[in-house]
């Protein structure tokens, strides 16, 4: 019944936030059969990056060293998770036909961030106590998801570029850096906690100016 709970206060506020982006799409919004397959890749690289940072969890307990802190929140935790996500993302729908203009990079980031996100509350929760579920279901499912999307904006891009490649590695350090200092901040505690809700605060408001601008540029509009 507590696993019940814990994944159902982490999977609603999920579920909302991807409902939310994708009626953005005023124009032509994403099947739920892709929504559903690039959420579960997400949710699955939850797994690679547990593998990923176990080796270095020392590197983030309060008392290590800050370069140490600073490796694990952006080379680590800011770059693996990213990449992992991204990969949802290029592997679920990249290539598929339904994606079709820029902005639906966005919705689909948005997406493989919520699939991870809900996986790893419901591990955090179970670790620290349904005490903090509900927070790490809004706050932290938010910060992936805004994390994701900003790669989301340069793969919308890619998709119709000759160049992809570079944009995609663009996305994805724009991502791991915005991801690293965020998780910085929470390891080290050099800023209080705020500062990195307000990095996330920052992100969501560029999320909506790019998500205006794509459709501005949408073929469908």
């Amino acid at each position: 019944m507590r696993l019940l709970i814990l994944v159902l206060i982490s999977l609603f506020p999920g579920i909302l936030w991807v409902w939310f982006f994708r009626i953005k799409d005023r124009f032509e919004r994403e099947p739920v059969s892709l929504l559903i397959r690039t959420f579960v890749l997400g949710a699955i690289a939850v797994g690679f990056s547990a593998l990923i940072e176990l080796p270095f969890k020392t590197w983030v307990l309060p008392d290590a060293p800050l370069v140490l802190q600073a490796a694990a929140a952006f080379g680590i935790i800011g770059l693996g998770e990213e990449f992992l996500k991204a990969s949802a993302v290029y592997l679920a729908v990249f290539r598929h036909h339904e994606f079709n203009e820029s902005v639906d990079g966005i919705i689909y980031g948005v997406t493989a961030g919520i699939g991870f996100s809900v996986v790893e509350n419901v591990l955090y929760s179970l670790t620290f106590g349904l005490s903090v579920a509900p927070v790490r279901a809004l706050i932290a499912s938010l910060a992936h998801a805004c994390f994701s999307g900003i790669f989301g904006v340069f793969c919308g891009q890619a998709k119709f570029s000759e160049q992809p490649t570079a944009l995609l590695v663009k996305g994805l350090l724009y991502a791991s850096v915005m991801h690293g200092l965020y998780d910085f901040i929470l390891i080290s505690q050099i800023l209080s906690p705020f500062a990195a809700i307000a990095i996330v605060v920052i992100l969501y408001f560029v999320l909506q100016y790019y998500i205006r601008q794509a459709l501005v540029d949408s073929p469908f509009s």
